[in-house]
């Protein structure tokens, strides 16, 4: 599929940048260079994955809503009818949610967390072994953390996340609570349910809230999506399970998942 005929197959389907971005793994800022025009030779396996999903005409996903103790919330609710106030929650809410039911808020919304599977599980193991690992290795100051562990992104009562994997290497934001404010490195292993949650919205709010590097693991198509910002530059790349990934706050370290699954 050449690139006219993606660009094509886009609009019949009627996708955004951020769906395409959604449903193939490629990073959003590389399919936004892509479909524009503005890369002039990208890499074959974005353009595989991104024709993939273009002469598919079922990739399409749909995400329920959550239900628990009574609970049930699409993860983006319709807009309130005649005119009633929309509720927004805080941590309060996520405190005091029952026993055992994880859950996640975002500008005072409530997202539910499904249980994650073995394989979820496995990769997020095998990558806080190998980060922590390194770290202690090389003697460095860092902290690394997995879930359950409380991040409070915008050290406010609106947000509050669990990152599959969280380094902090500012002592100042370490808590006993949990991270108070932006992580310097946040891992998320995605999920079926996850998708739109991984690489749209915690996209957006792990960059505005100064998170320096956000990796984002997809099991399913064995890619992962990397994205930085240090030092006022901000990249964006893909690679497969079959690759030696680098780290940006660590440039001599680097994984390679295909020896974890």
């Amino acid at each position: 599929m050449t690139l006219e005929e993606m660009r094509r197959r886009k609009r019949e389907l009627g996708y955004s940048n951020e769906k395409l971005a959604e449903l193939s793994g490629v990073p959003l800022g590389t399919v936004q260079k892509v479909m524009s025009g503005s890369t002039k030779s990208p890499r074959q396996r974005t353009l595989e994955a991104l024709a993939k999903v273009l002469s598919d005409q079922k990739a399409q996903y749909w995400y329920p809503g959550a239900m628990v103790d009574g609970f049930a919330r699409m993860l983006r609710e319709p807009a309130v009818k005649y005119g009633a106030e929309k509720k927004v929650f805080t941590i309060d809410d996520i405190y005091a949610l029952p026993e055992g039911v994880r859950a996640e808020l975002i500008d005072g919304e409530i997202y539910f967390m499904a249980s994650p599977t073995k394989t979820h599980q496995k990769i997020a193991g095998e990558m806080y072994l190998s980060v922590a690992g390194y770290i202690r290795s090389h003697g460095g100051d860092c902290e690394v953390y997995i879930p359950p562990y409380a991040v409070y992104l915008n050290a406010d009562n609106s947000t509050y996340v669990e990152p599959d994997l969280t380094v902090i290497c500012d002592p100042a934001k370490s808590e006993e609570k949990g991270c108070v404010g932006a992580p310097d490195w946040i891992v998320e292993v995605v999920s079926p349910s996850s998708k739109r949650m991984d690489y749209l919205l915690k996209l957006f709010k792990y960059r505005t809230a100064g998170v320096r590097e956000y990796w984002i693991i997809n099991p399913e198509k064995r890619l992962v999506s990397v994205y930085s910002w240090i030092d006022g530059n901000e990249l964006a790349d893909m690679y497969t399970f079959e690759e030696e990934i680098p780290s940006g706050i660590y440039p001599d370290f680097r994984i390679r998942l295909a020896d974890m699954v």
